[in-house]
């Protein structure tokens, strides 16, 4: 190589270093909002990629949406999280190649003046698309405007992009206006810069990796055991609780002998060898949906819920303050509207709290309250009709199954509304606030129904779709409810709903609050069986035959199921 060749080789393209430059920096901004997430944020303030997945998960078609959520749900979470944190690693990449492309124009003056302008317009444009984008499409309002959140929002964005130009101006190569340096001594700082960039990008998208894995991650549960045993003795107390004679929900006992019994032999059975839903749901089992990708962990001794709004006497009370007050329990039956037919998206438990009527009587609350609004810490909002606010059996809760909610189910206190679907049943509530007007709240926006009343739902536990059974006595069973109208009758097809026959119903333990159990026994001769299960709820109505998917009231149809018996 000649003397010429080692001092006329051309610099590298500032566009295409700039780029990667742009890349390590964002990891370095990721990572650090992050970790602030993740160590001392305030419970319920997003980072910057939450803020994003909020605004993808709203961009995103609601049809796919709901698919996702009921088919794969905290693995469809998972996939997005992913997917916006490498998304953002892009940006910074792209937003790095145009500060390279500004800082090599030569317009900007020499190099480290050049690199630090273009790295500042970079980072303007940055801190604009999060706070003139993202922020609106993640209904946080144009600058967070419309977020309770909005001076940590704007915070976060100044500094992630302020951190990003920073980085770059670090980070990006010298200009192509620099004097070349011989060959041998540019290689080698190439190489050096290059190898310490390299494990640099490593470690950060390690550490990124780390901190989205361990955000995703819900807080660890106690003792499984202790709390499937502890839902069984809430069962076995309802049990005894309940008065004597036989309602209505109770009436089709199909034999003599299950009446004799009770009408749960063949319940205790099923529940025993497995094959059947518990009555009570455990906490550890009890199905969890939220649109956050790290819910918020709330500090119960600085929690406090405010009543304001149309109100006479707003208030403020504490955790200790609510504890302090007299508690009712409610066993009551909990259902996300993206539940499908034959869906796990359902449980049953013992809601401890205060109906929520005492608490807006006390605040004195306008009689011409529309809507009642409850804030939660992670910003997600909800409204229920006045009357629904005011029903007794509507509860401000603290517990559940016995013991102080789960940070996941919304402690320090969540509502619990037994008409109406679970997306109504607001978690980490921290503001309630009586309106004047329909208040559409977080996925009203997107489409949901606003009403979100109960369909008539039901699932086949038994046998499984597309098992192969022996011939002789088989067994059909599974699980009804419709919100607050109980259940009171279940009728089972064998042969695609030419003929139907009724299936013995387990009295419910709490009527009418709590799905019911049922159970079919028939002699299962060699042949196809193509079930179908319709159930009737305590109005009289019958579940609509019609196959309608969650969007937008909920999952509509008759549940089915193909067997064979060889």
């Amino acid at each position: 190589m000649t003397a010429r060749d080692m001092t006329s080789r051309p610099a590298p393209s500032l566009g295409r270093a700039g780029g990667r430059a742009g890349a390590l920096a964002a990891l370095l901004a990721l990572f650090l909002d992050l970790l602030w997430r993740a160590t001392i944020a305030p419970a319920g303030v997003a980072s910057i990629p939450d803020t994003v997945v909020a605004a993808a998960s709203r961009l995103t078609p609601l049809a796919l949406f709901g698919w996702a959520t009921e088919n794969f749900n905290s693995a469809a979470k998972d996939t997005l999280w992913a997917i916006v944190l490498i998304g953002i690693v892009l940006v910074g990449y792209w937003a790095g190649q145009g500060a390279g492309a500004l800082a090599g124009s030569g317009t900007l003056g020499q190099a480290t003046r050049a690199r630090a302008i273009a790295a500042a317009i970079m980072g303007g444009v940055l801190f604009l698309f999060m706070t003139v984008v993202v922020f609106p499409l993640a209904r946080e309002g144009l600058f967070g405007a419309g977020s309770a959140y909005q001076a940590p929002l704007l915070l976060q964005a100044i500094l992630f992009a302020g951190g990003w130009a920073i980085a770059w101006s670090a980070f990006a190569p010298a200009s192509a206006v620099a004097a070349p340096a011989p060959a041998l001594v540019a290689g080698e700082q190439v190489s050096r810069r290059a190898a310490l960039g390299t494990a640099a990008g490593a470690a950060l998208a390690a550490g990124t990796a780390f901190l989205g894995w361990r955000l995703t991650r819900s807080p660890g549960r106690g003792n499984i055991a202790a709390e499937q045993q502890a839902a069984a003795d809430i069962a076995a107390r309802a049990r005894l609780g309940r008065p004597t004679g036989e309602s209505h929900f109770a009436a089709r006992a199909a034999t003599p002998e299950a009446a004799a019994a009770g009408g749960e032999t063949i319940f205790q059975k099923l529940e025993a060898e497995g094959e059947l839903t518990p009555v009570i749901t455990s906490v550890a089992d009890f199905y969890h949906v939220s649109k956050n990708i790290s819910d918020p962990v709330v500090d119960g001794s600085s929690w406090q819920l405010t009543i304001d709004g149309l109100v006479g006497k707003p208030l403020t009370l504490t955790y200790d303050d609510l504890m302090a007050r007299k508690s009712v329990r409610n066993i009551t039956t909990l259902s996300c509207i993206s539940n499908e037919l034959n869906g796990d998206l359902a449980g049953t438990a013992e809601w401890s709290g205060i109906p929520l009527r005492e608490l807006l009587e006390e605040a004195r609350i306008d009689p011409s309250t529309v809507d009642v609004v409850f804030h939660a810490a992670d910003g997600y909002d909800d409204s229920i009709p006045f009357a629904t606010a005011m029903d007794p059996n509507t509860l401000l809760v603290t517990g559940m199954n016995g013991q102080p909610l789960p940070p996941d189910h919304g402690f320090p206190a969540r509502i619990i509304v037994p008409p109406i679907y679970g997306m109504k049943n607001v978690k980490w509530v921290q503001k309630i606030e009586p309106v004047n007007q329909n208040y559409m709240g977080y996925w009203q926006t997107r489409g949901w129904s606003d009403i979100a009343l109960y369909q008539i739902w039901g699932r086949i536990d038994i046998p499984a779709s597309g098992e192969q059974l022996s011939p002789g006595p088989a067994v059909i069973a599974g699980v009804a409810a419709a919100g607050n109208r109980g259940i009171l009758r279940v009728e089972i097809s064998l042969d695609e709903g030419q003929s139907w026959a009724d299936a013995e119903l387990e009295p419910s333990i709490n009527p009418n609050f709590t799905w019911v159990r049922w159970a079919y026994s028939f002699d299962a001769t060699p042949g196809v069986y193509k079930m179908l299960m319709r159930a009737t709820d305590g109005q009289g109505n019958v579940a609509p035959s019609e196959d309608n998917p969650p969007l937008p009231n909920g999952a509509t149809g008759w549940p089915a199921r193909t067997i064979r018996v060889a």
